[in-house]
């Protein structure tokens, strides 16, 4: 019963929004306080590495960035996944840029954008 009464209370952006590949060019809105976690496929077996995130520091806060192994290292081109996880920080909007760059290329490609539009909580 205690339980169900602490899930009642809980703000309604407790859980954090997911962000993966297929949201590429969408908008999404987060209430201030929640966290974003972006979970993509790692783009490797072409050779590319992901670059540091482009987005608004004064509406977001990158909290970690972490690698994730091959689910089946026996699977060819399966180099894992990449998650970024943020942290809305206030109201505002902000484009999220996932850069990624092969090593012997100048120019880096974006591989993921979104637009976060962060409402009060």
């Amino acid at each position: 019963m205690m339980a169900a009464l602490v899930l009642a209370l809980a703000p309604a952006w407790a859980a954090p929004l997911i962000i993966s590949d297929q949201d590429n060019g969408r908008t999404v809105t987060a209430a201030a306080g929640q966290q974003i976690t972006v979970n993509l496929r790692h783009p490797g077996s072409g050779g590319y590495n992901f670059l540091s995130p482009e987005y608004d520091h004064s509406v977001l806060q990158l909290l970690e960035e972490s690698r994730l192994p091959a689910t089946d290292p026996r699977r060819l081109g399966d180099f894992g996944r990449m998650v970024f996880q943020f942290q809305a920080i206030k109201p505002g909007q902000t484009a999220l840029v996932i850069p990624i760059k092969r090593p012997w290329e100048k120019e880096s490609q974006t591989y993921l954008k979104i637009t976060i539009s962060v409402r009060p909580q």
